[in-house]
């Protein structure tokens, strides 16, 4: 079965790719946590938040980009590999599907059972518009949690455990998944309290002019800011 045929059947999809290729993240980790950024690489930063007793001593941030050349470094990346596939994979026009957002997501210690969501929904938003990607950005723990998707369409909340399915996370490995319609957690794991797990993500949208209100609703929402220009040439 083709990558693209697999995510539009099954909502999800993995891609290989070098390991080695994602240096320029790591360097940008490693000036984010030394607050080395030259002022044209901006970084937000957003923690989890409490939704239940479980998450108050949950330690999660989110680095996200917040400047057209912080963006860049994750799409320079990405075009410059094999992930650049996932832009054919997701929707029916490489040019305008692009990533949106980006962000380093980190882990320290546990993680109790998370809800599930989707990443970009909007009423007009349909299938097949919108991706994300995940992979590690450094060496990966076997017992650290992967990414639990469930088949139960979103209103059908009391399948969702049931139709649930664990995507174990590998180096050189990246995940790609419907941004809409494809539910998912963080599965719950247990690790020792110094642990880091950390993730690069990428998330797409279709950026025709008529989505451009649609995704900056979503980018407000989520309280990440949206780019929909054109990606530069690698």
């Amino acid at each position: 079965m083709s990558k693209k045929k697999e995510f539009l059947e099954k909502g999800v999809t993995k891609l290989a790719f070098s390991f080695d290729e994602l240096d320029p993240i790591r360097k940008l980790h490693f000036n984010i946590l030394d607050e080395n950024l030259p002022p044209e690489i901006d970084i937000g930063i957003k923690s989890h938040e409490d939704y239940s007793e479980e998450f108050h001593d949950v330690r999660m941030r989110w680095y996200f980009a917040k400047s057209p050349d912080a963006l860049n470094i994750f799409r320079n990346v990405l075009d410059g590999c094999e992930l650049a596939l996932s832009r054919d994979i997701i929707g029916s026009n490489k040019i305008t599907m692009r990533v949106v957002q980006a962000n380093i997501i980190e882990t320290i210690g546990s993680y109790p059972t998370g809800r599930w969501h989707s990443d970009f929904f909007h009423e007009h938003l349909k299938r097949n518009e919108s991706g994300t990607m995940l992979t590690p950005l450094f060496p990966f723990q076997t017992y650290f949690g992967g990414l639990e998707t469930t088949s139960a369409h979103r209103d059908d909340y009391d399948n969702y455990d049931k139709l649930a399915s664990i995507h174990k996370y590998k180096e050189g490995e990246a995940i790609l998944f419907d941004g809409t319609s494809t539910i998912h957690r963080t599965q719950s794991y247990k690790a020792y309290p110094g642990d880091k797990r950390i993730l690069v993500c990428w998330q797409f949208g279709c950026t025709r002019k008529d989505m451009h209100s649609i995704l900056n609703k979503i980018g407000e929402n989520n309280g990440d800011p949206m780019f929909l220009n054109e990606h530069a040439p690698v």
